[in-house]
């Protein structure tokens, strides 16, 4: 059994300014080093600076700026990176705009410091906002942080249950879910999102753990900011979530044990607990393409 402590990071994340968001980076990185932590993990698309759809029309960022924040991993971003981890002795997973040849992806990286850069998941479910500005992923990476098998969900991942599932199939007992969005009144960040989060973590019997950014621009309409941090237990507990304002940096603390995910999952039983009582064989419509939803 394995055991870490993670720094989830609600950092101010400044549009298409990619040196701007490595220097907070690194001053987020050294500061869960100095508080204990085994890992710091960074929003979505940190790195780049994610945009919505207001922020172009109002000018505060342009899409060529932002597409030309597309490189490739391993790149120079993941090697300012890998230096960063070897001296802090910290892994750092963090969110960027990738680039892999005609085609760019919303990627996370999962930096070791002993061995560097590690690997990259790209966005599955990507939003309709995103499709003029990256290629959805396709594979299911699951990471070794210290012992404990770690996967990735970026944002709207995690509406989709099955992309849980299929990370908890892969022997992920710890799941990531970085956010770069703003929020509003019917669907707010903490509620909605937390809802999600509370689901996959009691359907697989997984730690949680989301972040999100915090943008470095006005709001308009009703957006609003919703820098916030939240993780949940194996069995659907709330263990964190931060309170307060949503547009303050923040950094949050969380323990994770593999021993109580096996705990959780190992407590129904193998004839119970449904990662191993699945029937795949009658699951035919859910890899079926029926176009539109029923009801449209």
């Amino acid at each position: 059994m394995s055991s870490i402590k993670v720094a989830t990071i609600c950092p101010r994340m400044a549009l298409c300014d990619r040196e701007r968001n490595i220097k907070n980076l690194e001053g987020w990185s050294a500061k869960a080093k100095n508080a204990g932590a085994d890992m710091a993990v960074f929003p979505e698309m940190f790195i780049s600076g994610y945009l919505e759809s207001f922020m172009i029309d109002a000018g505060y960022a342009h899409r060529e700026t932002f597409l030309s924040m597309s490189e490739p991993t391993p790149g120079p971003t993941t090697r300012r990176l890998e230096k960063l981890s070897r001296e802090l002795g910290i892994f750092i997973c963090a969110g960027m705009l990738e680039r892999d040849g005609q085609n760019n992806y919303n990627t996370q990286v999962m930096i070791d410091p002993a061995k560097g850069y590690v690997g990259r998941y790209r966005k599955v479910q990507i939003g309709g906002g995103e499709k003029w500005f990256c290629t959805p992923g396709d594979d299911w990476p699951v990471f070794d942080v210290l012992g404990v098998p770690t996967g990735v969900m970026l944002c709207r991942d995690k509406s989709h249950p099955e992309v849980a599932r299929i990370l908890a199939l892969e022997g992920a007992q710890l799941l990531l879910v970085p956010h770069s969005t703003t929020d509003f009144a019917q669907m707010a960040f903490t509620t909605y999102s937390h809802r999600l989060c509370v689901g996959r973590a009691i359907e697989n019997g997984c730690y949680v753990i989301a972040n999100n950014n915090i943008y470095d621009c006005p709001m308009q309409g009703e957006c609003r900011q919703a820098g916030y941090n939240m993780a949940i237990d194996p069995y659907g507990n709330t263990i964190h979530c931060d309170e307060g304002p949503g547009d303050e940096e923040k950094m949050a603390l969380i323990d994770v044990d593999t021993a109580v995910v096996t705990q959780r999952r190992m407590r129904e039983g193998l004839e119970s607990f449904n990662l191993w009582t699945r029937r795949p064989q009658v699951y035919q419509r859910l890899v079926e393409d029926r176009g539109t939803s029923p009801g449209i």
